[in-house]
């Protein structure tokens, strides 16, 4: 399959989506549908509620797998939401659709930050291409960074921009007012580095589904557990700082998250999250 093939199959999912009619999408007999990793009947969750009109943020099309990876914000019954869309395509048909979708957050959301990434568009130079496993290795070293608080073992560019629902969440000084210790305008690796995750339990179910090496995109799917057993975090050069209130209630993210590799670098990353019961399932192996 072409990858022009799967762009125009994730379309017109997200039309049949997007309008509230299943049959407009080129589902096969057996198709799968989950959201949030629940598992729903096809014209179910969204499917009854999504409104047409999208933008999008970042696509991805992985030849070898037969899947695509769609990011961007769409409406649902007037309101704007932010979502992560992967599908699965074969000859006869979508097999599966996954869904990761954020309906609000009291701090991370903002759907109208969603707007396209050119670099995320862009066709990488055959030399400064990573190859598949490279891919996956940037991608789990991002998150091993994040569970052992070492920064230093994560490739990042030093102006990787990481936008969470829409919320630039590195390189933005001004997020979070005038706070005077500026985690939110760190580069990447530095803002992992101080500590402040020390919160998040674990990072596992780990998948890659989606991999466009043509683009230097990696879509992994991952579960962060938050146990709230901290009410502060110790942070290099600043101290002990009191979590904020989400992290005080047992919950597990589930996060779509698309990265950027370039040169060896991770130069981008883009995410759609939301929080749900602690140990929650993926709904995916």
């Amino acid at each position: 399959m072409e990858r022009r093939e799967l762009i125009d199959l994730t379309d017109r999912t997200l039309d049949a989506i997007t309008h509230r009619e299943p049959g407009r999408a080129p589902l096969a007999v057996n198709a799968r549908y989950t959201e949030n990793g629940q598992g729903l009947a096809i014209g179910k969750g969204l499917w009854a509620t999504a409104n047409p009109g999208t933008a999008r943020r970042a696509v991805s099309a992985d030849l070898v797998s037969g899947q695509a990876g769609w990011i961007g914000a769409i409406g649902e019954n007037g309101n704007p939401i932010v979502l992560a869309l992967r599908l699965k395509a074969t000859g006869d048909g979508v097999i599966e659709i996954e869904t990761v979708v954020c309906r609000g957050h009291e701090r991370i959301f903002n759907p109208a930050g969603m707007v396209p990434r050119a670099a995320f568009d862009t066709v990488v130079p055959k030399a400064e291409r990573a190859s598949r496993q490279a891919l996956r290795d940037a991608a789990n070293a991002y998150f091993d960074g994040i569970e052992q608080s070492n920064g230093d073992i994560i490739p990042s560019a030093d102006d990787c921009a990481r936008v969470e629902n829409g919320v630039q969440t590195t390189l933005n000084p001004e997020l979070g007012g005038k706070q005077a210790y500026p985690l939110w305008g760190m580069p990447v690796a530095a803002q992992i580095g101080t500590g402040y995750y020390a919160y998040i339990e674990a990072i596992r179910d780990r998948r890659y589904p989606v991999i466009d090496e043509e683009h230097g995109l990696i879509m992994g799917v991952v579960a962060f557990d938050h146990p709230a057993t901290m009410k502060s975090v110790h942070v290099k050069g600043k101290g002990d700082i009191v979590l904020p209130a989400f992290t005080q209630r047992p919950s597990t993210a589930l996060i779509a998250e698309l990265f950027q590799v370039r040169g060896g670098k991770i130069t981008g990353i883009e995410a759609v999250l939301d929080f749900f019961p602690y140990g929650m399932s993926t709904g995916w192996r």
